[in-house]
């Protein structure tokens, strides 16, 4: 990039250039070719707070290298494959090939590293001697080290795997401010579908367990199998039932039940520890195993269990006693895993005088205390307030469990994103270790994209802005059709505050039915003219029209689910197009569970013949 008398641009006029010249800004993914009148309004909404370095470093001059990459002599392979990325990214932004030293370099040169002061994440990025150090930690810091150079200072976004936003230039000149950070979170997991792909989440540092980033480029969460409702797997029904009723759940009648296991039996701890150390000694990579009740409310009445329950006021003290032997049997061993079990509706509270071992993790749900009968409730205005504020005062060790989508309808328009905001930040104050957002799993769902971007960033760095990250993405991924998007973020808003009553516990909690009275026939249209203006502004762009469509899945829904009546004379073309764009985004799940997409549309098409026949 030239600045207008052709010398290399500075920093500050680097990010004046990207907000101001059309041609800087480059859109992967099979997006360009359209103007940018609406790239007034992108900022970089994750630039660094502080002073840059005094002497900028050139990286590129002319379209040829100004600079290298330098790792040290016995490099890591962490160093290696992060010195490969950060080269790679620079000449898709330059057309340039930094080259990589190892162990000595002439002139000026980024150094890369390996610091185990900085934990497994963390990063220091800093200018020293006419060189920019970039130390990371000994899994994903120096991986996350060169994206936030990347997307901080230089302007890059990952909004999607298939969205993606870089400035060209031929020269490029960086001048860092000098920062040194290390994630609260270990576990940032926005459990979206759309958040599973590994280099997306590698991109944006995540850790989500189904985002498999590959070990070499620094790994992630690995439950191997044993993610949560394990007891099941731990205690087969098949296996066990049938020889040794005792090992499950005795009825208040005196009857056993296959629903769960009765954590207390001394022979079910035996049985736990051999299945966990099995699963550890088949993969050493991983970090979390649960220990966990099957997701249902039966409690075991043995003697032992109910005399553990009455003194401890909590059913979460026999499930205790059965973690903690496990922990305690491969801590020695096992020395990074982690077994973490569920407090999870009768097991929420906190027992009186049982405590988790150190290398247990304490997974608190927001389940019927916060987000299931209160969706658009921040969890501080909530009973799981004070739920997480009796574990953090017993335990430091907490992962949350967070719901962030409509179950039963995974494309129902939910304007949360505030609430989801409000929660990270909230979780974090109250010491937490890992946040996972559980939203559309299965498939697209509302908001899907945007909501994951903006949820990993404020997984990484709970005190960042939601607004200014949702400008940052609408900008940025919409592009030309940005204004009509920002509009109808505006209009989603707007229901929270003229519907705020309704919303404060909504029929059906956070499964509320799409008859809800905040889906009003005007919100609808207007949603609809928004979106038919947003495709107008896309310019005949396909890639940014199919981005526009997606968009405007939860609106076309809505309108299906409602039937003719609600929505009118266009029915029968609201769903032929809600037909046509899920089918290309491969819906296939409308709610949570098995398929049921074709079903559904089935019955969306019975009620157009039905209106034809009248």
């Amino acid at each position: 990039m030239f600045s207008p008398s052709g010398s290399i641009v500075s920093l500050g006029l680097f990010f004046h250039l990207l907000h101001r010249v059309p041609h800087v800004v480059l859109l992967l993914g099979g997006l360009s070719g359209f103007g940018f009148s609406a790239e007034a309004e992108w900022q970089n909404s994750l630039k660094p707070a502080g002073t840059p370095a005094r002497l900028p470093l050139p990286l590129v001059q002319d379209g040829k290298p100004a600079a290298g990459i330098l790792c040290t002599e016995n490099a890591t392979a962490n160093d290696k494959v992060a010195a490969t990325e950060l080269q790679k990214w620079i000449k898709e932004i330059t057309g340039a090939t930094l080259p990589i030293y190892f162990g000595g370099a002439p002139g000026r040169n980024i150094i890369i590293r390996s610091d185990s002061r900085l934990g497994e994440d963390g990063y220091w990025l800093r200018a020293k001697d006419a060189h920019v150090l970039l130390w990371g930690g000994t899994k994903r810091g120096l991986m996350n080290g060169v994206f936030a150079l990347l997307e901080e200072e230089i302007g890059c976004r990952f909004y999607t795997k298939d969205s993606i936003r870089l400035p060209t230039t031929n020269t490029l000149v960086i001048a860092p401010v000098e920062r040194r950070y290390i994630p609260q979170l270990k576990l940032r997991d926005p459990y979206y579908s759309s958040a599973s792909d590994p280099a997306w989440s590698l991109r944006n540092r995540t850790s989500a367990p189904h985002a498999k980033v590959p070990e070499e480029q620094g790994g992630h969460v690995d439950y191997d199998g044993m993610f949560v409702h394990t007891a099941a797997l731990i205690v087969p029904v098949d296996k066990y039932f049938s020889t040794n009723p005792e090992y499950f759940s005795q009825l208040k009648d005196g009857k056993r039940s296959a629903d769960q296991l009765c954590a207390t039996h001394p022979d079910v701890a035996k049985l736990a520890i051999a299945f966990v150390r099995s699963v550890l000694s088949q993969n050493t990579n991983t970090e979390l195993v649960s220990v966990s009740k099957n997701d249902n409310t039966t409690e075991c009445h043995c003697e032992r269990c109910e005399k553990l329950r009455i003194e401890e006021g909590s059913d979460m003290a026999n499930q205790l006693v059965l973690v903690n032997q496990v922990a305690e049997a491969i801590a020695n061993e096992y020395p990074r895993a982690t077994i973490d079990t569920l407090a999870y509706l009768e097991t929420v509270k906190v027992p009186k005088t049982v405590r988790p071992r150190k290398n247990v993790a304490i997974r608190l749900c927001n389940a019927a205390a916060g987000s299931w009968d209160h969706p658009f409730t921040p969890a501080e205005q909530c009973d799981i307030a004070g739920h997480i504020a009796a574990w953090g005062a017993v335990h430091d060790r907490i992962y949350v469990w967070d719901y962030t989508v409509n179950f039963s309808h995974y494309l129902a328009p939910m304007p949360n994103l505030d609430v989801m905001a409000a929660n990270i930040r909230f979780w974090a104050r109250n010491h937490a270790e890992g946040v996972m957002l559980q939203g559309g799993y299965q498939g697209p769902a509302e908001r899907d994209e945007l909501k994951s971007w903006v949820a990993g960033k404020l997984l990484w760095d709970p005190s960042r802005d939601e607004k200014a990250l949702t400008q940052d993405f609408t900008w940025g991924h919409y592009a030309a059709a940005a204004p009509a998007l920002a509009e109808y973020e505006s209009l989603l808003s707007q229901i929270r505050v003229d519907f705020a009553d309704q919303m404060n516990s909504p029929g059906g909690g956070i499964r509320y039915p799409m008859e809800a009275p905040f889906f009003t026939k005007e919100f609808v249209a207007r949603a609809t003219e928004i979106f038919a203006r947003a495709k107008r502004l896309s310019r005949n762009d396909a890639s940014l029209l199919r981005r526009v469509e997606r968009a405007e899945l939860p609106i076309l829904y809505l309108q299906c689910v409602r039937g003719p009546d609600f929505t009118g004379t266009n029915y029968a073309q609201a769903v032929a197009a809600f037909e046509r764009i899920a089918r290309r985004e491969e819906v296939l799940c409308l709610k949570e569970g098995n398929s049921d997409f074709e079903t559904s549309l089935a019955e969306f098409k019975k009620q157009i013949r039905g209106t034809a026949s009248k």
